[in-house]
């Protein structure tokens, strides 16, 4: 088992952060790259070698995002609505995650073949948005940061178009 710690910027336009393990020692950094249509964000280990690249569909009713590993294989990560409620759904190598939680407040955990494989929880009452990755099985660490990742730009863009839209 091992946590990781995501901690954003509190003033920011594009999202630059170090992923940290339980030790408090910098292990990734996540690089958004700034663009006025769409999304794409990379994570890299600490030697600057790309891990993954993560991308947004752009002309899509609810959000879809890619993630491209390094070793060939590919993750879709697809925001449903089911009964006016967000759902999230992921695919990795054609092998379903399931998820169960708030995705939305960062509060769910994910299966893989009814096994428990990670959980996620934000961090609440700080300055910026934090928060919690708890991996139970090891292989799929870049997999679950990923989502983490995908699921936490889902939220942002949720919360803005809600902002702007009480305006």
């Amino acid at each position: 088992m091992k946590k990781y710690y995501f901690k954003e910027k509190f003033f920011k336009i594009t999202d630059k952060y170090p992923v940290l393990d339980e030790n408090g020692k910098e292990v990734f950094f996540f690089d958004q790259d700034f663009k006025f249509v769409g999304y794409e964000a990379k994570l890299k280990d600490m030697n600057g070698n790309i891990l993954f690249n993560i991308s947004k569909k752009i002309l899509s009713f609810l959000q879809t995002y890619y993630v491209d590993f390094c070793d060939g294989s590919r993750m879709e990560i697809n925001q449903k609505l089911s009964f006016l409620k967000r759902k999230v759904d992921a695919f990795y190598d054609g092998k379903e995650l399931n998820l169960k939680g708030s995705f939305m407040d960062h509060d769910f955990e994910v299966y893989y073949q009814n096994n428990l494989i990670a959980d996620m929880n934000k961090k609440f009452f700080a300055f910026s948005d934090q928060y919690e990755l708890t991996v139970y099985d090891e292989n799929f660490t870049l997999v679950l940061i990923a989502l983490c990742l995908c699921i936490n730009e889902m939220k942002n863009r949720d919360d803005a178009a809600a902002a702007s839209s009480s305006n």
